[in-house]
């Protein structure tokens, strides 16, 4: 096996020609993803589609801890 990008190894058949990819999915799951649903290899978690975004998730988490740190702030005065 032998690769020049960190995560990916090809291997050979007996005959020496490359025969498969390996992919280190740490490493590149999340641009194999839709290629492996596609094939029918992994579905996405249902409701996936209506998930919030990294940083749509960001944004609300650090709104919900703003308004806990001025709720905190009222109760002390």
């Amino acid at each position: 096996m032998s690769s020049n990008v960190t995560g990916v190894y090809f291997e050979k058949d007996a005959n020496g020609n490359d025969r498969f990819v390996r992919f280190d999915m740490q490493r590149h799951g999340h641009r194999l993803q839709p290629l492996l649903e596609e094939l029918g290899c992994v579905q996405a978690p249902e409701g996936w589609d209506d998930a919030m975004t990294l940083e749509e998730f960001a944004a609300e988490a650090k709104q919900m801890l703003r308004n806990k740190f001025d709720e905190r702030g009222k109760d002390t005065q």
